[in-house]
């Protein structure tokens, strides 16, 4: 055995090193929060020499991880053959979390951060559809309805430690949460929940939970008047209103005994959660999959709530990159104005002038003379930046081009991968909801 004796612990021990910034490339932050960060990899390797050791760990650390990403993104469709030197090209940085090591062995945590635009290339290169946006966070509630009762927030539960367990553990495209409710709300949901219907109370609850859906997960032992028995699964998703939106899972699962029904088998229970948490996960990403082959656009309208205006103290040629005003106190520190219909994108010098100024008409490139008393108006553009900023940081978008901008609304055009559900999906999950505006446009329905 590696460990022989409490000297050799010792050593191993007194070699555990806690990092929170070892790098092969520039840790980026960003990578983090998005779909291609993998945490928790373990490796454990035992060679003729420690560098020899660590080396190896690294790249199955790598190894490890790729497979990690591909079964969080993909719907593992097909069998994928691995190239370590590939693998290690794919690799933004390595995070160490912990190691430990003797002469010969070495033990580590790590995270790593995979190279989008590569791995997407990647996935191009042997037709894989994936799948990158996140769904917003939901709020899981697991209830057992057994002979004795409704049980809910029971620590002796096994369908609740189950739940409890494996949220903590989840890394999929799918966040979950687990209700934590309060003494009061659990009375009145023992009382209430018989077909968990009760809209009232599950609005509250998702309320206190500060969240917009809710996943009740039902498990029920059923003895039917023939004497047969089985375990009834479901789980109902509700929308912050209360309003029961669909039934994600039902499966009903025999039971060997009558008996069972008031000592059901913990194994049963564990993989009817896993069975839950894996639908929700798949059925996300089919609606969510992406064909890197396909590139698509969209003509967005972005509704302009209000302008402002004022003259021209001073003749104004464009190319002077200055426009003078009588003030800019009435003007936004960047934005948008403009002049007897140039749009020019602008940042203020000072209290009477603006530069910085780059127009948004394609024949940008001619002068322009503006005179005394021009009328120039400011857009009230307050949520575009935001917008836009929004826009370019969907995971699959190439492109967010600024179209025109009028005295109600602006327009762009966004270039994507793959089609127009999945971009909306993710549009929406930001928050940004299009409705039809007619054939080829969509407007901007939601504020900011």
């Amino acid at each position: 055995m590696f460990f022989k004796n409490l000297k050799i612990i010792s050593l191993v021990l007194t070699n555990i090193i806690f990092t929170y910034s070892v790098s092969l490339a520039s840790n980026n932050d960003d990578c983090r929060n998005s779909s291609y960060y993998v945490k928790n990899i373990k490796v454990d390797l035992t060679k003729k020499s420690i560098v020899e050791a660590r080396k190896l760990a690294e790249d199955k650390a790598k190894l490890f991880g790729l497979k990690k990403l591909v079964n969080k993104l993909t719907l593992r469709n097909k069998k994928i053959k691995f190239k370590n030197l590939e693998v290690l090209q794919l690799v933004d940085y390595l995070k160490i979390n912990s190691e430990a090591n003797s002469n010969t062995r070495y033990v580590a945590n790590f995270d790593i951060c995979f190279n989008r635009k590569l791995i997407i290339e990647y996935f191009h290169k042997n037709k894989i559809q994936y799948a990158e946006t996140y769904r917003k966070p939901i709020s899981i509630l697991p209830v057992f309805k057994g002979p004795r009762g409704v049980i809910i927030w029971d620590e002796k539960d096994p369908w609740y430690l189950k739940w409890k367990t494996e949220i903590k553990s989840s890394e999929g495209l799918v966040k979950f949460s687990l209700a934590k409710g309060n003494l009061k709300l659990s009375r009145r949901i023992r009382s209430n929940l018989i077909n968990v219907s009760n809209k009232d109370l599950i609005s509250k609850l998702i309320n206190l939970e500060k969240s917009e859906e809710l996943l009740v997960v039902i498990a029920e032992p059923v003895l039917k008047n023939d004497g047969k028995t089985f375990l009834s699964t479901y789980a109902k998703i509700y929308n912050k209103n209360g309003i029961l939106e669909n039934t994600l899972y039902r499966n009903k699962t025999p039971l060997k005994t009558t008996a069972s029904i008031y000592n059901i088998d913990q194994t049963l229970l564990n993989q009817e959660v896993l069975n839950i948490k894996n639908s929700i996960e798949k059925n996300w990403k089919k609606d969510n999959l992406i064909n890197s082959s396909i590139i698509n656009e969209v003509e967005l309208i972005i509704p302009i709530s209000s302008y402002k205006s004022t003259r021209l103290e001073a003749p104004f040629l464009f190319n002077d990159k200055i426009i003078k005003v009588k003030s800019t106190d009435r003007f936004l520190d960047e934005g948008v104005i403009e002049i007897e219909k140039e749009v020019i994108f602008y940042k203020k010098k000072n209290s009477k002038s603006f530069e910085h100024l780059k127009r948004g008409l394609l024949k940008s490139n001619s002068k322009i003379q503006y005179n005394v008393n021009t009328l120039l108006i400011q857009k009230d553009i307050t949520s575009w930046p935001f917008v836009l900023n929004t826009l370019k940081s969907l995971p699959f978008v190439k492109e967010v081009k600024v179209i025109s901008i009028s005295t109600l609304k602006g327009m762009v055009v966004v270039r994507f991968i793959g089609n127009k559900k999945t971009f909306f999906q993710a549009a929406k999950e930001k928050k940004m909801i299009f409705k039809d505006f007619n054939s080829q446009q969509y407007i901007l329905n939601s504020k900011f």
